[in-house]
């Protein structure tokens, strides 16, 4: 299972994240991330594109009421059982997928760093809410930026690589 991931594409996302306008609001976010490229995939939810894509990668909008969050599906890999492959990166501990996501942190903070104040922080989401098997965050001039690596059930969920965006926490 490899993590090949077009580095600017990620980094494009954050850059319009750390332009956001604070207070985040979803339905501005959406806009402007159509404005920068992105298109609707899918069914369009009102009153704005909740879910856009954009050279193969997933993002989404979550609107909680309090806390909005960009999240951004890198990789996936669909549960398969009858993969040798797939049960011993599960039954190994992810250690192939983890030191992907331990590598392509390394690469996307020296490409942050390049243009922003970059600095390590603890990860500011409810583990709770999500399945993190491993997790790197930075505050990216005043954003919470998270690469993780999640899968909720083996049986019947894909493993995700996601990058998620946020300006406040869960916790």
């Amino acid at each position: 299972m490899m993590l090949d991931v077009d580095s600017e594409q990620v980094l494009h996302v954050v850059d319009e994240a750390v332009r956001f306008e604070c207070p985040w609001n979803a339905e501005e976010i959406s806009s402007r991330l159509i404005l920068s490229g992105w298109e609707p995939v899918g069914s369009v939810s009102l009153p704005y594109p909740e879910r856009l894509g954009r050279s193969g990668l997933l993002l989404g909008i979550e609107n909680d009421g309090y806390l909005v969050i960009v999240g951004v599906t890198l990789k996936e890999w669909q549960a398969d059982l009858n993969s040798a492959r797939y049960v011993r990166v599960v039954t190994e501990g992810y250690k192939e997928i983890i030191q992907d996501c331990r590598e392509m942190a390394n690469q996307l903070t020296s490409l942050l760093g390049q243009r922003f104040s970059v600095e390590p922080e603890d990860l500011v989401f409810d583990m709770d809410e999500f399945p993190f098997v491993h997790v790197d965050c930075w505050k990216v001039t005043d954003i919470h930026v998270i690469l993780g690596l999640e899968h909720l059930d083996p049986d019947d969920t894909p493993i995700r690589v996601s990058l998620y965006l946020s300006q406040g926490s869960t916790d």
